[in-house]
Protein backbone atom coordinates (compact mmCIF):
# COMPACT_ATOMS: atom_id res chain seq x y z
CA UNK A 1 0.00 0.00 0.00
CA UNK A 2 1.54 3.41 -1.12
CA UNK A 3 1.04 6.57 1.15
CA UNK A 4 -0.76 8.98 -0.08
CA UNK A 5 1.40 12.53 -0.80
CA UNK A 6 -0.16 14.28 2.60
CA UNK A 7 1.26 11.95 4.38
CA UNK A 8 4.94 13.22 4.33
CA UNK A 9 7.51 13.42 6.86
CA UNK A 10 5.97 15.36 10.12
CA UNK A 11 9.10 15.22 12.11
CA UNK A 12 10.91 19.28 11.67
CA UNK A 13 14.45 19.15 13.13
CA UNK A 14 15.88 22.24 11.87
CA UNK A 15 16.74 25.02 13.89
CA UNK A 16 14.08 27.31 15.01
CA UNK A 17 11.45 24.93 13.06
CA UNK A 18 7.80 24.20 14.92
CA UNK A 19 7.18 20.79 15.53
CA UNK A 20 4.18 19.47 14.50
CA UNK A 21 3.18 18.98 18.40
CA UNK A 22 4.09 21.21 21.04
CA UNK A 23 4.10 18.90 23.65
CA UNK A 24 5.15 19.29 27.67
CA UNK A 25 5.12 22.90 27.21
CA UNK A 26 1.54 23.70 29.21
CA UNK A 27 2.73 24.80 32.24
CA UNK A 28 4.85 27.82 29.97
CA UNK A 29 2.35 28.37 27.75
CA UNK A 30 0.04 28.90 30.89
CA UNK A 31 2.23 32.13 32.15
CA UNK A 32 1.81 33.57 28.56
CA UNK A 33 -2.18 32.80 28.82
CA UNK A 34 -2.16 34.70 32.09
CA UNK A 35 -0.58 37.77 30.81
CA UNK A 36 -2.34 37.81 27.22
CA UNK A 37 -5.28 37.79 29.59
CA UNK A 38 -4.70 40.61 31.32
CA UNK A 39 -3.93 42.33 28.56
CA UNK A 40 -6.99 41.42 26.48
CA UNK A 41 -8.82 42.80 30.66
CA UNK A 42 -7.25 46.13 29.90
CA UNK A 43 -4.63 45.22 32.93
CA UNK A 44 -0.93 45.95 31.80
CA UNK A 45 1.06 42.60 33.13
CA UNK A 46 3.33 43.40 36.33
CA UNK A 47 5.85 41.24 34.43
CA UNK A 48 7.21 40.51 31.16
CA UNK A 49 8.33 37.04 30.36
CA UNK A 50 12.08 35.26 30.23
CA UNK A 51 12.28 32.14 28.49
CA UNK A 52 15.62 30.65 28.49
CA UNK A 53 17.29 27.27 28.70
CA UNK A 54 20.08 25.67 26.49
CA UNK A 55 19.87 25.91 22.30
CA UNK A 56 17.82 22.81 21.12
CA UNK A 57 14.89 22.99 23.67
CA UNK A 58 12.23 25.10 21.47
CA UNK A 59 12.24 28.28 22.20
CA UNK A 60 11.82 29.47 19.07
CA UNK A 61 9.04 27.10 19.03
CA UNK A 62 7.66 28.59 22.06
CA UNK A 63 7.52 32.14 20.98
CA UNK A 64 5.50 31.30 17.70
CA UNK A 65 2.81 29.68 19.66
CA UNK A 66 2.83 32.56 21.84
CA UNK A 67 2.14 35.16 19.31
CA UNK A 68 -0.84 32.99 17.19
CA UNK A 69 -2.63 33.17 20.69
CA UNK A 70 -2.46 36.21 21.12
CA UNK A 71 -3.29 37.09 17.48
CA UNK A 72 -5.97 34.80 18.27
CA UNK A 73 -7.60 37.19 20.88
CA UNK A 74 -7.10 40.25 18.46
CA UNK A 75 -3.59 41.70 19.82
CA UNK A 76 -0.77 42.89 17.83
CA UNK A 77 2.16 40.19 17.76
CA UNK A 78 5.50 41.43 16.67
CA UNK A 79 8.93 39.78 16.57
CA UNK A 80 12.22 42.56 17.16
CA UNK A 81 14.95 40.94 15.34
CA UNK A 82 17.86 40.75 17.67
CA UNK A 83 19.95 41.98 15.31
CA UNK A 84 17.86 45.41 15.99
CA UNK A 85 19.62 45.61 19.85
CA UNK A 86 23.36 45.45 17.89
CA UNK A 87 23.78 48.90 18.91
CA UNK A 88 21.50 51.88 20.04
CA UNK A 89 21.43 53.68 16.95
CA UNK A 90 19.90 50.68 15.33
CA UNK A 91 17.32 49.96 18.04
CA UNK A 92 16.46 53.60 17.11
CA UNK A 93 15.87 53.19 13.30
CA UNK A 94 14.32 50.13 14.40
CA UNK A 95 11.80 51.72 16.38
CA UNK A 96 11.52 54.30 14.19
CA UNK A 97 10.10 51.96 11.15
CA UNK A 98 7.36 50.37 13.87
CA UNK A 99 5.98 53.46 15.13
CA UNK A 100 5.93 54.31 11.55
CA UNK A 101 7.75 57.73 12.08
CA UNK A 102 10.54 56.66 9.86
CA UNK A 103 13.72 59.67 10.00
CA UNK A 104 11.88 61.43 12.72
CA UNK A 105 14.10 62.25 16.30
CA UNK A 106 11.24 62.31 18.89
CA UNK A 107 11.28 63.07 22.79
CA UNK A 108 7.63 62.45 22.68
CA UNK A 109 4.66 62.04 20.98
CA UNK A 110 1.53 63.43 20.85
CA UNK A 111 -1.97 61.65 18.69
CA UNK A 112 -4.40 63.59 17.86
CA UNK A 113 -7.36 63.18 15.33
CA UNK A 114 -4.78 62.29 12.52
CA UNK A 115 -2.61 59.57 14.52
CA UNK A 116 0.59 59.73 16.02
CA UNK A 117 2.38 63.22 15.60
CA UNK A 118 6.09 63.06 16.11
CA UNK A 119 7.13 66.04 18.74
CA UNK A 120 9.90 68.78 17.65
CA UNK A 121 13.49 67.14 17.30
CA UNK A 122 15.68 67.06 19.92
CA UNK A 123 19.45 66.05 19.94
CA UNK A 124 19.33 63.16 21.63
CA UNK A 125 16.84 59.88 20.25
CA UNK A 126 14.18 58.99 23.36
CA UNK A 127 13.75 55.04 22.94
CA UNK A 128 11.03 55.45 25.40
CA UNK A 129 9.23 57.88 23.33
CA UNK A 130 9.55 55.65 20.49
CA UNK A 131 8.16 52.41 21.87
CA UNK A 132 5.28 54.45 22.71
CA UNK A 133 4.49 55.75 19.31
CA UNK A 134 4.83 52.16 18.51
CA UNK A 135 2.11 50.82 21.13
CA UNK A 136 -0.15 53.79 20.70
CA UNK A 137 0.20 53.09 16.51
CA UNK A 138 -2.81 50.83 16.87
CA UNK A 139 -5.71 50.34 19.42
CA UNK A 140 -4.93 47.03 19.94
CA UNK A 141 -2.38 45.60 22.74
CA UNK A 142 0.86 45.14 21.20
CA UNK A 143 3.19 41.79 22.43
CA UNK A 144 6.72 42.29 21.44
CA UNK A 145 8.73 38.99 21.28
CA UNK A 146 12.65 39.05 21.15
CA UNK A 147 14.43 35.70 20.30
CA UNK A 148 18.47 35.31 20.79
CA UNK A 149 18.45 38.08 23.35
CA UNK A 150 21.77 36.57 24.81
CA UNK A 151 23.53 38.34 21.62
CA UNK A 152 22.12 41.69 22.04
CA UNK A 153 23.99 44.97 22.71
CA UNK A 154 24.41 45.66 26.76
CA UNK A 155 23.51 49.37 26.13
CA UNK A 156 21.10 48.61 23.56
CA UNK A 157 19.40 46.34 25.59
CA UNK A 158 19.40 48.57 28.54
CA UNK A 159 17.29 51.25 26.02
CA UNK A 160 14.57 48.80 25.27
CA UNK A 161 14.46 47.77 29.21
CA UNK A 162 14.12 50.77 30.36
CA UNK A 163 11.51 51.97 27.42
CA UNK A 164 9.66 48.95 28.41
CA UNK A 165 9.33 49.72 32.48
CA UNK A 166 8.37 53.22 31.38
CA UNK A 167 5.81 51.69 29.24
CA UNK A 168 4.26 49.57 32.03
CA UNK A 169 4.61 52.09 34.18
CA UNK A 170 2.11 54.41 32.01
CA UNK A 171 -0.02 51.28 31.80
CA UNK A 172 0.51 51.10 27.61
CA UNK A 173 -1.11 47.72 26.82
CA UNK A 174 2.28 45.96 26.01
CA UNK A 175 3.83 42.53 27.27
CA UNK A 176 7.55 41.82 26.57
CA UNK A 177 8.53 38.26 25.99
CA UNK A 178 11.93 37.64 25.91
CA UNK A 179 14.26 34.32 25.10
CA UNK A 180 17.71 33.56 25.29
CA UNK A 181 20.26 30.58 25.98
CA UNK A 182 21.04 30.49 29.49
CA UNK A 183 23.87 33.40 29.21
CA UNK A 184 20.83 35.76 28.91
CA UNK A 185 20.51 36.21 32.84
CA UNK A 186 23.75 37.74 32.80
CA UNK A 187 23.58 39.72 29.50
CA UNK A 188 20.23 41.10 31.27
CA UNK A 189 21.84 42.06 34.55
CA UNK A 190 24.16 44.46 32.71
CA UNK A 191 21.63 45.67 30.32
CA UNK A 192 20.24 46.54 34.20
CA UNK A 193 19.77 45.87 38.20
CA UNK A 194 15.91 45.70 37.67
CA UNK A 195 15.42 43.36 35.03
CA UNK A 196 15.49 40.56 38.15
CA UNK A 197 11.91 42.29 38.98
CA UNK A 198 10.91 42.92 35.50
CA UNK A 199 10.37 39.20 34.01
CA UNK A 200 8.72 36.57 34.76
CA UNK A 201 11.54 33.80 34.26
CA UNK A 202 10.87 30.38 33.05
CA UNK A 203 13.84 27.81 32.34
CA UNK A 204 13.17 25.79 29.05
CA UNK A 205 15.10 22.90 29.47
CA UNK A 206 14.09 19.05 28.04
CA UNK A 207 10.61 17.58 28.33
CA UNK A 208 9.15 14.53 30.67
CA UNK A 209 9.47 11.18 29.65
CA UNK A 210 5.34 11.18 28.71
CA UNK A 211 5.62 14.33 26.66
CA UNK A 212 8.58 13.04 24.47
CA UNK A 213 6.49 10.10 23.59
CA UNK A 214 3.68 12.31 22.84
CA UNK A 215 5.62 14.54 20.53
CA UNK A 216 7.09 11.28 18.83
CA UNK A 217 3.38 8.81 18.57
CA UNK A 218 0.78 11.77 18.18
CA UNK A 219 2.51 13.34 14.69
CA UNK A 220 3.36 10.15 13.30
CA UNK A 221 0.06 8.78 14.09
CA UNK A 222 -1.78 11.41 12.73
CA UNK A 223 0.42 11.77 9.40
CA UNK A 224 -0.58 8.14 9.04
CA UNK A 225 2.60 5.97 10.42
CA UNK A 226 2.30 4.94 13.65
CA UNK A 227 4.98 3.80 15.97
CA UNK A 228 4.82 0.76 17.63
CA UNK A 229 5.29 1.31 21.86
CA UNK A 230 8.56 -0.63 22.08
CA UNK A 231 9.68 1.84 18.97
CA UNK A 232 8.49 5.16 20.52
CA UNK A 233 9.94 4.41 24.13
CA UNK A 234 13.63 3.40 22.14
CA UNK A 235 13.42 6.97 20.68
CA UNK A 236 12.64 8.41 23.64
CA UNK A 237 14.99 7.40 25.28
CA UNK A 238 17.71 7.56 23.21
CA UNK A 239 16.67 11.22 22.35
CA UNK A 240 17.49 11.80 26.45
CA UNK A 241 14.43 13.95 26.10
CA UNK A 242 15.67 16.47 24.22
CA UNK A 243 13.54 18.02 21.91
CA UNK A 244 15.95 19.02 18.97
CA UNK A 245 17.04 14.76 19.11
CA UNK A 246 13.26 13.98 19.17
CA UNK A 247 12.39 15.73 15.93
CA UNK A 248 15.87 14.20 14.39
CA UNK A 249 15.02 10.83 15.74
CA UNK A 250 11.72 11.14 14.54
CA UNK A 251 12.47 12.04 11.16
CA UNK A 252 15.35 9.50 10.80
CA UNK A 253 12.65 6.84 11.88
CA UNK A 254 9.65 7.75 9.45
CA UNK A 255 12.71 8.05 6.92
CA UNK A 256 14.38 4.50 7.57
CA UNK A 257 10.21 3.28 7.49
CA UNK A 258 9.30 4.87 4.74
CA UNK A 259 12.52 3.76 2.32
CA UNK A 260 11.29 -0.18 3.55
CA UNK A 261 7.84 0.40 2.45
CA UNK A 262 6.86 -0.09 6.34
CA UNK A 263 2.93 1.24 7.37
CA UNK A 264 4.26 1.16 11.03
CA UNK A 265 7.65 2.50 12.20
CA UNK A 266 8.79 -0.89 14.32
CA UNK A 267 11.76 -1.32 16.06
CA UNK A 268 13.99 -1.90 13.01
CA UNK A 269 13.80 1.09 11.56
CA UNK A 270 14.15 2.54 14.84
CA UNK A 271 17.85 1.22 14.84
CA UNK A 272 18.47 2.21 11.31
CA UNK A 273 17.30 5.48 12.51
CA UNK A 274 19.42 5.86 15.34
CA UNK A 275 22.59 4.80 12.76
CA UNK A 276 21.70 7.17 10.16
CA UNK A 277 21.13 10.16 12.79
CA UNK A 278 24.09 9.48 14.91
CA UNK A 279 26.16 11.90 11.88
CA UNK A 280 24.04 14.87 12.81
CA UNK A 281 24.55 14.38 16.59
CA UNK A 282 28.15 14.20 15.87
CA UNK A 283 28.05 17.42 14.24
CA UNK A 284 26.13 18.97 16.96
CA UNK A 285 28.19 17.94 19.82
CA UNK A 286 31.38 18.80 17.73
CA UNK A 287 29.47 22.94 17.27
CA UNK A 288 30.11 22.67 21.10
CA UNK A 289 32.97 21.38 21.54
CA UNK A 290 35.08 23.68 19.13
CA UNK A 291 32.95 26.90 20.52
CA UNK A 292 34.23 26.10 23.98
CA UNK A 293 38.25 25.58 22.25
CA UNK A 294 37.13 29.05 20.46
CA UNK A 295 36.50 30.58 24.65
CA UNK A 296 39.52 28.69 25.86
CA UNK A 297 37.72 26.58 28.22
CA UNK A 298 38.07 23.53 26.53
CA UNK A 299 40.32 21.84 29.11
CA UNK A 300 37.34 22.26 32.04
CA UNK A 301 35.22 19.90 29.65
CA UNK A 302 36.87 16.44 30.90
CA UNK A 303 36.62 16.57 34.42
CA UNK A 304 33.20 18.20 34.25
CA UNK A 305 32.10 15.26 31.79
CA UNK A 306 33.05 12.47 34.31
CA UNK A 307 31.53 14.09 37.75
CA UNK A 308 28.46 14.66 35.51
CA UNK A 309 28.20 11.26 34.37
CA UNK A 310 29.70 9.67 37.59
CA UNK A 311 31.73 7.37 35.36
CA UNK A 312 31.94 6.27 31.94
CA UNK A 313 28.76 4.98 30.83
CA UNK A 314 26.94 5.53 34.06
CA UNK A 315 23.65 7.70 33.68
CA UNK A 316 24.23 11.36 33.41
CA UNK A 317 23.07 13.33 36.59
CA UNK A 318 23.04 16.54 37.64
CA UNK A 319 25.39 18.64 40.19
CA UNK A 320 24.77 20.86 43.03
CA UNK A 321 26.09 24.06 42.99
CA UNK A 322 29.11 22.53 46.07
CA UNK A 323 29.63 19.71 43.64
CA UNK A 324 29.85 21.65 40.71
CA UNK A 325 32.54 24.28 42.43
CA UNK A 326 34.37 21.38 43.98
CA UNK A 327 34.83 19.88 39.91
CA UNK A 328 35.69 23.26 38.47
CA UNK A 329 37.95 24.98 41.58
CA UNK A 330 40.99 23.37 40.88
CA UNK A 331 43.40 25.01 38.32
CA UNK A 332 43.15 23.16 35.01
CA UNK A 333 45.85 22.95 33.00
CA UNK A 334 45.70 24.58 29.51
CA UNK A 335 42.95 27.43 30.17
CA UNK A 336 44.19 30.17 28.29
CA UNK A 337 43.70 32.30 31.60
CA UNK A 338 43.54 31.46 35.10
CA UNK A 339 39.33 31.18 36.26
CA UNK A 340 37.76 31.01 39.84
CA UNK A 341 35.07 27.82 39.86
CA UNK A 342 32.43 30.49 39.44
CA UNK A 343 34.10 32.07 36.38
CA UNK A 344 34.12 28.68 34.83
CA UNK A 345 30.87 27.73 35.60
CA UNK A 346 29.39 31.13 34.15
CA UNK A 347 31.30 30.83 30.57
CA UNK A 348 30.19 27.11 30.60
CA UNK A 349 26.60 28.07 31.30
CA UNK A 350 27.28 31.12 28.70
CA UNK A 351 27.85 28.69 26.10
CA UNK A 352 24.95 26.59 26.82
CA UNK A 353 27.34 23.55 27.85
CA UNK A 354 25.74 23.13 31.47
CA UNK A 355 22.64 25.11 32.96
CA UNK A 356 21.12 25.66 36.31
CA UNK A 357 17.99 23.29 34.92
CA UNK A 358 16.92 23.61 39.07
CA UNK A 359 17.85 26.09 41.44
CA UNK A 360 21.21 24.70 42.92
CA UNK A 361 20.75 22.01 40.92
CA UNK A 362 23.45 22.10 37.25
CA UNK A 363 23.30 19.63 34.22
CA UNK A 364 24.65 19.34 30.90
CA UNK A 365 22.57 21.54 28.29
CA UNK A 366 22.20 18.36 25.96
CA UNK A 367 22.06 14.91 26.53
CA UNK A 368 24.95 12.66 25.94
CA UNK A 369 27.54 15.18 25.39
CA UNK A 370 29.27 14.55 28.60
CA UNK A 371 30.33 10.82 26.73
CA UNK A 372 31.10 12.62 23.49
CA UNK A 373 33.66 14.46 25.25
CA UNK A 374 35.22 11.63 27.07
CA UNK A 375 35.63 9.82 23.98
CA UNK A 376 37.10 12.69 22.06
CA UNK A 377 39.28 14.49 24.96
CA UNK A 378 40.50 11.97 27.38
CA UNK A 379 43.66 11.01 26.91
Amino acid sequence: MELLPSQSNPFRPGAGATPPLLAGRDRELAVAGRKLHELSAGRNPSQGILFWGPRGNGKTALLDRIAAMARGRGMRAERLPVAALGSEDRLVRELQERARLHDARVTGVQIGGMGTTPRPADPTWNVPALLRAWIEADTSPLVVLLDEAHSMDPAAGRSLLDAAQAAGETSSPFLLVVAGTPGVRARLRDAGTFTERQFERVPIGRLDSGSAIMALSGPARDAGRPMSEEAVNRLAEESGYYPYFLQLLGSAAWEAADEAGEMEIAQAAVERAIAAARAAREFFYADRLNEAERAGIVEALPPLAAAMQNGEGATERTLSRHELTAVLSPAIPGLSAPASGWELRDRLSDLGVIWEAAPGRWELGIPSFAEYILRELRD
